[in-house]
């Protein structure tokens, strides 16, 4: 690191959400690294806060073992207000001593890094760290970089403070500003951050054993082709490849079961006859970019997961739409409406309606191609990616010259 240079400090939660909000953590380190001229360093928040990981593991365990969307519901949004009971709206300037006592680690780490930028990948991480900066004595500045605006619908990840809160569509400034009464200058809003390939260091491991042959043969079948992608979706989406096995075996499907061989044996094990189908857990590198290129070049591509945010930006940046089951989780509530209304595809709100949808498109696949144009679209309208590291350098920018 060399000295002369500013320093920003990325602070992302590994175990919220899986994988996804470490990933726009890692889109959003690198965009900075072009848009300004600063050192960035991204950094788990769970070895700083271990308390941030046990309330981590309690997500993940709400979403696999909650038996429908209702019981999800009520159990995340129970951990949110025993979160939120004990780091209330305010608590940021004027901590009680057990607050003190909790961010300690931090305080110190803040203390003994000094960045001149922290930025905190989510509304609540970005809490912790104005209150921190404060003990510490610091004159760093706290960006909150909000990289899914249906989180602010929760008071644990909204906060005026911050020196600056990014975020990526004109309603979650309004929405935020109405609930704050912040300052409308230190809210910017700068549009969707995907990854784009970066997913691949998520999703892809030199271990994983390689598929025999191109996805669906050398040429395009003309089929529909169908990445089935479950990351903590459930028995669910394993019940839909074995109906789809059943029913429309004519058709080039590859099921990834993130992270769990146990969950992809599960899934093939209804389909061995359908040779031409792949089955992951992780994808080599040259799987991944084969499967995003064909479902992009096939004019019946299609993503079939949970609704989540992330998700289906990623889906409509490569062109491929989108058929999703809503989860449950109170910060998804947003994604049916925008792939409703931008025609990305469709969600979901029970099961049923997921298998009528899929049988109906695979049966009448121009369905799945007029979706296609409007992802495309809406790719070249909302998704410019140039555009918005612009703005997030512009808007950046300005609190390292104040260092």
């Amino acid at each position: 690191m060399r000295p002369d240079r500013p320093h920003i400090q990325v602070l992302s939660p590994r175990t919220w959400g899986e994988f996804g909000n470490y990933l726009a953590a890692t889109r959003f380190s690198r965009v900075l690294r072009g848009a300004v001229d600063a050192e960035v360093t991204l950094l788990e928040a769970e070895p700083i806060l271990p308390w941030l990981g046990e309330a981590g593991a309690e997500i993940r365990t709400i979403s696999l073992e909650s038996p429908d969307a209702t019981v999800r519901t009520r159990r995340y949004m129970a951990l949110m207000a025993r979160l939120q009971e004990r780091f209330p709206s305010g608590f940021e300037t004027d901590p009680t001593a057990a607050q003190i006592t909790e961010l300690a680690p931090l305080t110190e780490h803040l203390r003994s890094t000094a960045p001149d930028v922290v930025v905190g990948t989510k509304g609540f991480v970005a809490r912790l760290c104005v209150a921190a900066v404060r003990l510490a004595g610091l004159r760093t500045r706290v960006v909150s970089h909000v990289t899914n605006p249906g989180l602010l619908q929760l008071p644990l990840h909204r906060s005026p403070h911050p020196d600056l809160t990014l975020v990526g569509f004109d309603w979650a400034k309004d929405h935020l500003l109405a609930q704050t009464g912040g300052d409308p200058d230190r809210v910017r809003v700068v549009g969707p951050l995907v990854a784009q390939h970066d997913l691949r260091d998520f999703m892809t491991s030199e271990s994983a054993a390689p598929a025999a042959g191109p996805w669906g043969g050398d040429a395009d079948s003309g089929r529909p082709r169908l990445i089935v992608f479950c990351n903590r979706g459930g028995d669910v989406y394993l019940e839909l490849v074995h109906h789809i096995a059943a029913h429309h075996p004519d058709t080039d499907l590859v099921f990834v079961g993130y992270d769990d061989p146990d969950l992809a044996r599960r899934a093939a094990a209804g389909a061995q006859r359908l040779t031409h189908w792949r089955f992951h857990s992780r994808l080599t590198q040259a799987e991944y970019f084969d499967y995003i290129d064909r479902a992009s070049r096939s004019p019946y591509g299609l993503l079939v997961s949970k609704a989540g945010p992330n998700t289906t930006l990623e889906a409509a940046y490569f062109g491929i739409p989108v058929l999703m089951l809503e989860s449950g989780l109170p910060m998804e509530r947003w994604v049916p409406g925008l792939i409703h209304e931008n025609r990305l595809g469709r969600a979901c709100a029970a099961p049923d309606d997921l298998f009528h949808t899929v049988d109906d498109w695979l049966t009448h696949p121009s369905a799945i191609e007029e979706h296609k144009k409007a992802a495309i679209g809406f790719a070249e309208s909302v998704l410019d990616q140039k555009a918005v590291a612009r703005r997030i350098g512009d808007a950046v920018r300005p609190l390292l010259g104040a260092r």
